[in-house]
C-alpha cells in the first residue's frame, strides 16, 4: 500500500507539472509572460545589472531611482546564497509554470504529511493552487508573493510534523521550508501565516493542555523556534539587510513629525486604503459578485457602449454636447462596483472549495476537531482584518497595538490567509466524508448542501433588487460631469441628466448580468459536487477513488476557467519585448504584434519618450538625474532603465526622500499648500540640489526636454550654514534658503565641531569617477569650505575617505551628504561597504553548519532506529 502510494504520488507530481506547463503553454513557442512589476524591476534593475556583469561582484546601492537608495529590495543577489541555489533547482520550469506547480507541490507535501494518502492530497492541492488571486498577481508581476504564498504549505507540514510527535523530520522539513519561505522575501506574506500559525500553536496549547501533554507542546514549541532561528540564520544576509533598510523607509520611524501621525509605521489611511467591502467576501465564492477586475473589457459592457453609441446618434452636432460626449466617451467604466480604489480581480478560491468549506465546519468532529477550530478561526481572521476600514475597530486594534501590522499596506491581501485555511478544512471534510459513513453524515450533508444551494437560488432571485450595483465612483463620475455641464452649458443640464441616468441603467444592467451569470454558475459547480458526494454516500458510485477524483477535477475546472479570465494567451508575448520592453524604434514586427495585443501596444506606445532617453543618455555621459514628467514621475522606472533620475517606481521608498515628495514635488497644490508651500522656490532648490540637469514635460508622444541650468552639480561649496533645531524645520528651510551658498544643518543630528567656512571663490569640486558604490572627487580650496554632495543621505553602509582618512558624513538639506574640508588639494572617496552583508554572510554560513550538523545526526538517528525495529522484527 505504502508503495502504490509513493507511485501514485509520483504521477500526481508529474499531472501538476503538465497542467502547469500547459496551461503556459505559449512560453514553448517562443513567447514569455509579460509582467507590469517585472517591467518596472528591469527598469530600476538596470544599472545595477550592468554594473555586476562587467565586475562579476553585487551592488547594493543604485543611483537609479529615487536620487539613490539601496538595491537590498531590487533585485541584489548575494555571494554564497546557498538556500537561493536550492529554490532555483525546485522551480526548473519556465515562468510562470514554476510558480503553479510549486503552488501544487506544496499543497500536496502538506496533504501527504497530514492524510498519508495521495487521493486526498491531490485534492487539497487543486483546491489550493487554483485559486484566482495567485493567477491574477502573476499576470501583475508580483511574483515575490506567489513565491513566498508557494512555500506556506511544505512550511506548515513540517510544524505539524514537529507537533505529531514526528521531531526529526519536522525539524528538517520546517528548518528547511522557513529558509525556502523567507529566500522569497515577501515578509507581508510570512507575516500573515504567521498570524495563521499563532492560532494553531494557541489551539494546541489547550488541547495539550486538556491532554496532559504540556511536556511534549513546550519541547515541540522549542524545536520549531529553533527551525526558525536557524532559517533565519541562513537567510540573515536578506534580512539583516532588509532590516537596516526598513527603518530609514516609510515604514521605519520618523524625526519629521509633519506628515505623519504614525512615527513609527505607515499611515492608518494608506493601510486601509484598499480595504476589502462586507459583502465584497463573497468573490471568494461567486467570482463576478462585485464585477470581477477594475478594467472589465468591452465585452462585459455591452448594454454601456450601445447605450452610449445610441447617446452619440442623439446630440446633434452642437459643438458643447460633441466635446462634452468625447470626454465621456474617454471615460474609463468598469463593471466593479466593490469599495476598493481599484482591484485586478477577485479573491476567488473556487465554488466546490468554499461549498466543501463549510460542510467541513459541521461534518469534521472528533480527533480533527482542533485543525477545524484552528482553520475557521484563521478565516474569520482573515476576512474581517481584510475589511479594513469598513471594520475599524479591530483593524485599529491591529494597527496600534500588534508588531509589525503596521508595516504592511493593502489589508485586503491578508485574505491569503482565508485561501490557504480554507482549501485546508475543504481537503479534511472530503478525507472525513470519505473515511466514515452513517446516516449523520448523510444528514449533514442535506442539511449543508440545501442550505447552500436554497442560499444561492434567493441570491439569484432577488439580488438584482436588494444590491445596488453601483459606486461612489460611479457618483463622483456623474456629479463631475455634470458640474463641467453647469459651469458650461447649464441649458443642457437635463438633457445631459436624463443621458447620464440612462448610462447608469445601462452600466448596472451589465453588472447585474455578471452577477447573476457567476450566481448561477456557483450554483451548478455546487450541485455537481453535491451529485458527486450523493452519489458515493448512496452507492451509486462505490469507487471512492473515482470519486474524489471527479470532486477534484470538478475544482480544477472552476478555478481554471476564471483563472484564464485574468491570466491568459494575450498575458503572452513575444519572448524579445518581455526581455527588453523599452525599444527605442517601431520595428514592423513590434508594429504587427501592437495591432494584435493590448500588452505589446503599451510597449509600442513608449516608442518615442524611450527613444528621447536614450539619446540623452548617449549625448551626455556625465552623472547627472532627469526629472520626466510624461509616464507619472514616481510610479515609472522606464527613465531609470536609461538613465539616473529622480523619480521610480518602489512600494518602498527612502523615508526622507518620500518626505521630499510630498512636500515639495508633490502635485496636489492643497496639500502643499498646507504646509506652507505657496510657490515652486522649494521644488527648484530640490531639482538643483539633486543635479537635476534635464526636466522633460508633454506627454509620451510628444514631449520637450528642458536643460536647467541652475542644476548645482555632482557636488558645490558653501559657507554658511543656518542651524535649525528639528527635522520639521530642517525640511521646511528647503523652501527658503539658497542652497547654492546656504547649507541647513539640524542641532540635533551634528555632533561635530565645525570650523569656521569662508567664501573662495576659486574653490572647485568636481567628481572624477563614477561607480554606483564608490564616487572619487577632487577638490581644491584657499580657506575652510563646507562640501555638499548631491548624493542621498544613508547612515549604513556609506563612508567618506578624505586623503584616504575616513571622516565623519554629516546630514544636509535634510536628504543630502555633506564633508567639512580643510584648506588645500584633496581626494574624497565615498564608498559602499554595508558591513551587515560581511555579518549576514558569517551568520549564515554558521546556520548552515548547525543544520547540516542536526541532518546528520537527525537521519543518523532514523536510521537505528529503524535497524533496531527492523532487528526486533
Amino acid at each position: 500500500m505504502k508503495n502504490n502510494n509513493l507511485l501514485f504520488s509520483i504521477f500526481t507530481l508529474v499531472f501538476f507539472a503538465l497542467v502547469a506547463v500547459i496551461y503556459c503553454a505559449p512560453v514553448f513557442s517562443g513567447k514569455a509572460l509579460v509582467q507590469p512589476d517585472i517591467i518596472n524591476y528591469l527598469g530600476s534593475a538596470n544599472e545595477m545589472l550592468e554594473y555586476q556583469a562587467k565586475t562579476g561582484e553585487p551592488i547594493y546601492w543604485s543611483d537609479a531611482m529615487f536620487g539613490g537608495m539601496p538595491t537590498y529590495q531590487t533585485g541584489s543577489y548575494f555571494e554564497g546564497d546557498v538556500i537561493k541555489a536550492i529554490d532555483r533547482i525546485i522551480r526548473f520550469l519556465p515562468r510562470p509554470a514554476d510558480y503553479i506547480f510549486l503552488l501544487f507541490t506544496g499543497f500536496f507535501i502538506l496533504g501527504v504529511t497530514l492524510l498519508r494518502n495521495w487521493k486526498y492530497a491531490l485534492a487539497g492541492s487543486i483546491f489550493f493552487a487554483v485559486g484566482a488571486y495567485y493567477f491574477i498577481i502573476i499576470a501583475a508581476g508580483h511574483n515575490a508573493k506567489v513565491h513566498t504564498i508557494a512555500y506556506f504549505a511544505p512550511l506548515v507540514a513540517g510544524i505539524l510534523l514537529v507537533y505529531r510527535k514526528k521531531h526529526i523530520a519536522g525539524f528538517l522539513l520546517t528548518t528547511l521550508s522557513m529558509a525556502l519561505e523567507l529566500q522569497a522575501n515577501h515578509i507581508q506574506m510570512t507575516f500573515y501565516l504567521f498570524l495563521v500559525m499563532l492560532i494553531f500553536v494557541i489551539i494546541q496549547a489547550v488541547d495539550s493542555y486538556q491532554k496532559k501533554e504540556i511536556p511534549h507542546f513546550l519541547k515541540s514549541s522549542a524545536l520549531v523556534v529553533a527551525a526558525t532561528v536557524l532559517a533565519l540564520g541562513i537567510n540573515a544576509p536578506r534580512l539583516l539587510s532588509t532590516y537596516e533598510y526598513s527603518k530609514e523607509t516609510t515604514r521605519g520611524k520618523s524625526d519629521m513629525t509633519l506628515l505623519r501621525k504614525n512615527e513609527g509605521g505607515l499611515e492608518k489611511d494608506y493601510i486601509t486604503q484598499w480595504s476589502y467591502g462586507k459583502l465584497e467576501t463573497l468573490n471568494l465564492f461567486i467570482p463576478n459578485f462585485y464585477g470581477g477586475a477594475s478594467s472589465g473589457g468591452e465585452e462585459q459592457l455591452k448594454n454601456y457602449l450601445q447605450t452610449l453609441q445610441n447617446m452619440h446618434y442623439s446630440i446633434g452636432e452642437d459643438e458643447f454636447n460633441q466635446q462634452a460626449f468625447q470626454m465621456l466617451a474617454n471615460q474609463s467604466r468598469s463593471t466593479y462596483w466593490g469599495e476598493q480604489p481599484g482591484t485586478s480581480g477577485p479573491a476567488y478560491q473556487g465554488a466546490v472549495v468554499v461549498f466543501l468549506f463549510v460542510l467541513g465546519l459541521f461534518l469534521v468532529r472528533g480527533k480533527w476537531a482542533k485543525y477545524k477550530w484552528w482553520l475557521l478561526s484563521a478565516t474569520l481572521l482573515s476576512i474581517v482584518l481584510a475589511w479594513g476600514k469598513n471594520f475599524a475597530f479591530l483593524t485599529d486594534l491591529f494597527i496600534d497595538y500588534f508588531p509589525m501590522y503596521d508595516k504592511f499596506r493593502a489589508v485586503s491581501s491578508i485574505l491569503v490567509m482565508a485561501e490557504f485555511t480554507m482549501p485546508l478544512l475543504a481537503m479534511i471534510s472530503v478525507y472525513i466524508f470519505f473515511q466514515e459513513t452513517g446516516n449523520n453524515q448523510t444528514k449533514i450533508l442535506q442539511i449543508v448542501g440545501g442550505s447552500v444551494v436554497l442560499f444561492l437560488l434567493i441570491l439569484y432571485a432577488i439580488g438584482p433588487t436588494i444590491f445596488s450595483f453601483t459606486s461612489s465612483f460611479d457618483e463622483s463620475i456623474h456629479q463631475q460631469f455634470i458640474g463641467i455641464v453647469q459651469q458650461y452649458n447649464p441649458q443642457a443640464l437635463g438633457f445631459w441628466n436624463n443621458h447620464l441616468n440612462e448610462l447608469k441603467t445601462a452600466l448596472i444592467k451589465d453588472r447585474v448580468a455578471l452577477f447573476k451569470a457567476d450566481t448561477l454558475r456557483t450554483l451548478l459547480f455546487v450541485m455537481a459536487t453535491l451529485l458527486v458526494l450523493f452519489a458515493y454516500q448512496y452507492q451509486l458510485l462505490k469507487n471512492k477513488t473515482i470519486a474524489i477524483l471527479a470532486i477534484s477535477f470538478l475544482a480544477l475546472i472552476d478555478g481554471l476557467l476564471v483563472n484564464k479570465r485574468y491570466l491568459n494567451e494575450d498575458n503572452f508575448i513575444s519572448k524579445q519585448f518581455v526581455e527588453n520592453p523599452f525599444p527605442t524604434e517601431m520595428s514592423p514586427r513590434l508594429e504587427s504584434e501592437a495591432n494584435l495585443n493590448n500588452n505589446v501596444m503599451r510597449i509600442a506606445y513608449q516608442v518615442p519618450i524611450n527613444n528621447t532617453l536614450k539619446q540623452l543618455s548617449e549625448k551626455d555621459k556625465t552623472h547627472y538625474r532627469v526629472y520626466n514628467e510624461t509616464l507619472g514621475t514616481f510610479n515609472e522606472a522606464t527613465t531609470s532603465y536609461f538613465t539616473n533620475s529622480i523619480g521610480g517606481y518602489h512600494a518602498a521608498k527612502l523615508g526622507r526622500y518620500q518626505d521630499i515628495i510630498d512636500i515639495y514635488l508633490s502635485s496636489d497644490p492643497e496639500k502643499m499648500k498646507a504646509y506652507g508651500i505657496t510657490d515652486n522656490a522649494g521644488k527648484v532648490n530640490v531639482f538643483n540640489m539633486l543635479n537635476t540637469k534635464y526636466l522633460i514635460f508633454g506627454n509620451v508622444q510628444q514631449h520637450e526636454i528642458n536643460q536647467n541650468p541652475q542644476a548645482l552639480g555632482n557636488a558645490w561649496f558653501t559657507a554658511n550654514i543656518k542651524w535649525v533645531n528639528n527635522a520639521n524645520e530642517e525640511i521646511l528651510a528647503i523652501q527658503h534658503t539658497d542652497p547654492k551658498t546656504t547649507t541647513i544643518l539640524n542641532k540635533d543630528k551634528s555632533n561635530a565641531t565645525l570650523p569656521d567656512f569662508t567664501v573662495d571663490t576659486t574653490a572647485h569640486i568636481k567628481l572624477t569617477h563614477y561607480n554606483p558604490v564608490k564616487l572619487t572627487y577632487e577638490a581644491t580650496t584657499k580657506t575652510p569650505q563646507l562640501a555638499v554632495f548631491s548624493e542621498i543621505y544613508y547612515p549604513h553602509g556609506w563612508k567618506a575617505l578624505v586623503d584616504g582618512k575616513e571622516v565623519e558624513i554629516h546630514k544636509a538639506n535634510y536628504f543630502l551628504r555633506a564633508l567639512p574640508l580643510e584648506t588645500g588639494q584633496h581626494t574624497i572617496e565615498f564608498i559602499f561597504e554595508p558591513k551587515v552583508i560581511s555579518l549576514g554572510t558569517t551568520v549564515s554560513m554558521i546556520a548552515w553548519v548547525i543544520f547540516l550538523a542536526a541532518s546528520g545526526f537527525g537521519l543518523k538517528k532514523l536510521y537505528d532506529r529503524k535497524k533496531v525495529i527492523s532487528t526486533q522484527v
